[in-house]
C-alpha cells in the first residue's frame, strides 16, 4: 500500500486539487490506519463531488473512520 500511496502522491503533484486522486489517497490512508488524514481527504471528495455515485459509499467509510480510535505511528 505504501507504493500505491507514493504513486497517488506523485499524481497529485500534477493536479493537486483532483478530487478523485484525493479520494484515492484517502482510501489508501484509511487502509494504512491513518484515519485523521484519510477523513480529511474523503471529506474533500464529498464536498467537491457530491453527485458522484461513489459519494454515498465514501460517506459510509467516513462514518466508519469517525468511530475508530486514533492510532499513533
Amino acid at each position: 500500500m505504501e507504493l500505491a500511496l507514493r504513486v497517488c502522491e506523485t499524481l497529485l503533484t500534477l493536479d493537486p486539487e483532483d478530487p478523485y486522486e484525493i479520494r484515492d489517497r484517502g482510501l489508501i490512508l484509511a487502509h494504512l490506519d491513518c484515519n485523521h488524514v484519510a477523513l480529511s481527504d474523503l471529506n474533500y471528495f464529498i464536498e467537491h463531488c457530491p453527485e458522484d455515485p461513489v459519494s454515498e459509499m465514501i460517506k459510509i467509510q467516513i462514518y466508519s473512520l469517525d468511530n475508530h480510535p486514533v492510532v499513533l505511528h
